[in-house]
């Protein structure tokens, strides 16, 4: 009788042990940092872009006293009527190519006490989605990969050079062209345009549609 006992315990700590090594599991399989980008490969958080949600550690909706204390203080921005750009270029920028995370804020409600992240943008194709795609794609490519996605926008920018801003605001990115190659993409909020904030990021665009 005893051995039986033993033998029913035993039984029972191996399905304990089993239910929570299948719990373990299905939490890294949601985890970001266990997105595979293909067969082997796993995106590192640090450089993965989650359409309407995130791109790296930085996520929408994250309060901006905690981006402050990941990236500390931004080289350069914007700000007025309680809504800002902060940039951010990274440490193998030159001064003729330098690549940004702009993050774009706002009020988080109408006690005015805290701001929030509303748009992300980066311009380093060192950041990719789940399945490797980033900065630098074709406007062919980039349409296959997300066929919701519409021009919204046309600038000139300082050197005359046409910028055309695509959104697929279903899917909560958007994208900015430059002589038919991305040259940057914007994580915004699902079904929220990414439009209306480019005046502000770049003051010396013209808009021409």
């Amino acid at each position: 009788m005893k051995s039986i006992k033993i033998i029913l315990l035993g039984l029972s700590l191996s399905l304990v042990a089993c239910q929570s090594s299948k719990t373990n599991d299905t939490t890294k399989v949601d985890s970001i940092a266990s997105i595979e980008s293909g067969p082997g490969k796993i995106v590192d958080e640090r450089y993965l872009i989650v359409p309407g949600r995130s791109v790296g550690e930085i996520s929408l909706g994250e309060n901006m006293e905690l981006v402050g204390e990941k990236l500390g203080r931004p080289d350069a921005g914007d700000a007025a009527m309680g809504k800002a750009w902060g940039i951010w270029y990274s440490k193998d920028s030159t001064e003729n190519e330098k690549n940004e995370l702009a993050i774009y804020s706002s009020y988080k409600d109408t006690t005015l006490i805290s701001k929030d992240v509303k748009q992300i943008r980066i311009t380093s194709n060192q950041f990719k989605t789940q399945d490797n795609f980033g900065t630098g794609r074709s406007l062919d490519d980039t349409k296959m990969k997300f066929p919701g996605m519409i021009r919204i926008a046309t600038y000139l920018n300082e050197t005359k050079d046409s910028i055309m801003v695509y959104d697929s605001k279903a899917e909560g990115i958007g994208f900015e062209f430059l002589k038919g190659k991305s040259i940057s993409l914007t994580v915004h909020p699902k079904n929220v345009s990414v439009n209306g904030t480019y005046l502000t990021l770049h003051p010396e665009w013209k808009q021409v549609e």
